[in-house]
């Protein structure tokens, strides 16, 4: 290996940090300046590199803020598919979804909540997640088809996906509207609309 040249773990590392230094830089923008008002030069400049670095790492801001967004989405499917095969459905997704947030708090905390909440709160954010979770929907109903050997055509995979997906969604935005910014007050939230969902599911509702 020559002098100038870079080793491969050296290499890699200086890529991690310069994602993780884009992603940082472009979060507290889009939360400090709005997301419609920042451009992806000003990303660039708070980062310290060029706008042609920054489309090596990302293909536009949207790309940015859906980046940790769709990094739990992988951790999820990961988990779901290793719980243990005596659980049912709804429980593999509520556990592997706790796991997934003990994964977060210990990993990447401070870019998956402003991305979250970015989503919450900006339009133009919660249209494209909704692309990525159509997607995701079915990944995750795959899993649980193939967990349980459901029939072609069985609709409870998918239904109860639907539902969790649902639910989850309803505790991230109350989660936001309170402000409390921790992920157990946004596990508290989300289990608390599960537990909620057998009771919608009921045929009557008393009370």
């Amino acid at each position: 290996m020559g002098p100038h040249t870079t080793a491969p773990g050296a290499r890699a590392s200086h890529k991690l940090r310069t994602r993780q230094e884009l992603l940082r830089s472009g979060l507290d923008l889009f939360l400090d300046r709005g997301y419609a008002r920042t451009t992806i030069g000003d990303v660039a400049r708070e980062a310290g590199v060029s706008e042609r670095t920054f489309f090596r790492y990302f293909a536009s801001k949207e790309e940015l803020v859906l980046h940790p967004v769709q990094e739990i989405t992988d951790h999820f499917l990961a988990e779901a598919e290793r719980r243990p095969e005596h659980e049912p459905p709804l429980m593999v997704l509520r556990e592997a979804g706790a796991r997934v947030m003990e994964i977060t708090a210990g990993e990447s905390l401070e870019t998956v909540l402003p991305a979250l909440r970015l989503v919450c709160v900006e339009p133009e954010l919660r249209a494209a997640q909704m692309v990525h979770s159509a997607t995701a929907h079915q990944r995750m109903a795959a899993v649980l088809a193939r967990r349980e050997r459901t029939a072609p055509g069985d609709l409870r995979p998918s239904l109860l996906v639907g539902a969790y997906v649902v639910a989850s969604a309803l505790a991230a935005q109350e989660w936001t509207r309170r402000g409390d910014g921790s992920l157990v007050a946004l596990q508290r939230a989300t289990d608390d609309h599960l537990r909620q969902m057998p009771a919608a599911l009921a045929e009557r509702w008393s009370g």
